[in-house]
């Protein structure tokens, strides 16, 4: 034991040490899925200092080929692979950002720890409730950074919107809301019959772990100019909830010291779109934590009169009122309450930010903004939403197992993987 103790020890010490020596060298980086999401994270880490774009990839050739465009015009001269799995075996690839379908998000991540990369992989953690916890698992074993697209947490403004609630200047805090309203045509995206996968696009390797399927454009859905449409199919995604809700949980979580809700009871079904999309567009979510509520709402036919903006968050305490959004924050006092009223706008992007502090992260191997473990455990509260509402029965989580004291519920918790992957830490 005190052999393998020294041992770890002295290969820890190693690690750092050479992340210190090489702390102004050239981080060399892969980006894995460059869609939108892929090349706005293309576009964000280029404008950090120290970093080399040394590969694009994706399994669709024009996405590819646009990324490899991007980086190049920046004077990266990145390697283009239609398969992930050569960029994991190139050893000269400090750091990859995954940025494919959610349903990609975790064998990825665990395949690139195991690799000895650090990661930047987008939100949510995936799929299933479980799969976040194999990520965390794998970070932990192979001492990755590994860093999730949550970027509200590098904003400034949601920062002091944390510090705020923590101070205690709003009084007892009984209730939270989190939404998001959208007014889009009852024709959603349309029904298009299944058909062949256009040139440029392996298919099978899209699909992945999840269900082999013949090829349908919807399930697709990842076009230059469209919001990617896969986020409504539950084979690869969890709709508004797990896509925006996930952002907006985080946000309440961190301000309560990363609580977990106790319990979950969820409404919601299709009655807007007459499309072929799985996941609901108009759904209420109650989530009961320690001490408050929080709400979760959305709707796709309806913007209405609302206090904030289209997505934003809310916490109601006993002296006044905290409503932040991504484009600043507002206390409003209460009738009779010594709170002063407080206003602060947005000081600069996050994103940019959220990527700074990754890489600074990666140099020095400090805890990032959202490490892996805050990330699986507001992308398990999102899926939970969905878990109640698919299983039609109230959830009482357990914290410390990680699963539901129902048990007819639990096998909505994790997912079947098409052989041959297998999500093994």
């Amino acid at each position: 034991m005190e052999r393998r103790n020294f041992v770890r020890t002295a290969l820890g010490a190693s690690i750092l040490s050479a992340t210190a020596k090489g702390a102004n060298d050239r981080i060399s980086t892969a980006f894995i899925g460059v869609g939108l999401m892929g090349t706005e994270n293309l576009k964000a880490a280029m404008k950090q200092p120290g970093v080399a774009v040394s590969a694009v990839c994706d399994v669709y050739q024009p996405h590819l080929e646009r990324a490899a465009a991007v980086a190049r015009r920046e004077g990266h001269q990145p390697r283009e692979s239609a398969d992930f799995r050569k960029v994991l075996n190139d050893p000269s690839i400090d750091a990859v950002c995954i940025s494919t379908p959610d349903h990609w998000h975790p064998y990825i991540t665990v395949e690139a720890c195991k690799a000895g990369k650090d990661v930047y992989v987008e939100k949510p953690t995936g799929v299933a409730v479980d799969e976040g916890w194999k990520m965390v698992e794998a970070a932990r074993k192979y001492e990755r950074i590994v860093q999730a697209g949550t970027w509200q947490r590098s904003g400034q403004h949601f920062q002091k919107a944390r510090d705020i609630v923590r101070s205690g200047e709003l009084g007892k805090i009984a209730l939270c809301r989190t939404w998001i309203y959208v007014h889009q045509p009852s024709q959603g995206i349309g029904a298009p019959p299944d058909g062949t996968a256009p040139t440029g696009l392996d298919w099978n390797l899209w699909l992945g772990p999840a269900s082999d399927r013949t090829f349908n454009p919807n399930r697709f859905g990842v076009y230059p100019k469209s919001y990617s449409y896969f986020r409504f199919f539950w084979d690869y995604a969890g709709g508004q909830l797990t896509d925006s809700g996930v952002h907006m949980l985080d946000i309440i979580q961190m301000a309560f010291d990363e609580a977990m809700p106790k319990a979950i009871t969820s409404l919601g079904g299709k009655y807007w779109f007459t499309d072929d999309t799985e996941t609901p567009d108009t759904m209420q979510v109650t989530y009961e934590y320690p001490g408050f509520l929080t709400t979760w709402e959305h709707r796709s036919s309806n913007t209405g009169h609302n206090a904030g903006g289209p997505m934003g968050a809310t916490f109601h305490g006993s002296n006044g009122t905290l409503y932040v959004d991504r484009a600043g924050l507002r206390v409003t006092p209460e009738k009779g309450s010594s709170l002063e009223p407080f206003e602060m706008k947005r000081v600069s992007d996050p994103h940019p930010l959220h990527w700074a502090n990754f890489l600074d992260c990666v140099r020095t191997r400090q805890t990032p903004n959202s490490d892996i473990e805050t990330c699986a455990r507001s992308s398990a509260t999102s899926i939970l939403g969905n878990v109640a509402l698919r299983a039609r029965m109230r959830l009482d989580w357990d914290d410390e197992s990680h699963t539901t004291l129902q048990q007819d519920a639990r096998q909505h918790l994790h997912r079947p993987y098409r052989a041959p992957w297998k999500l093994e830490v």
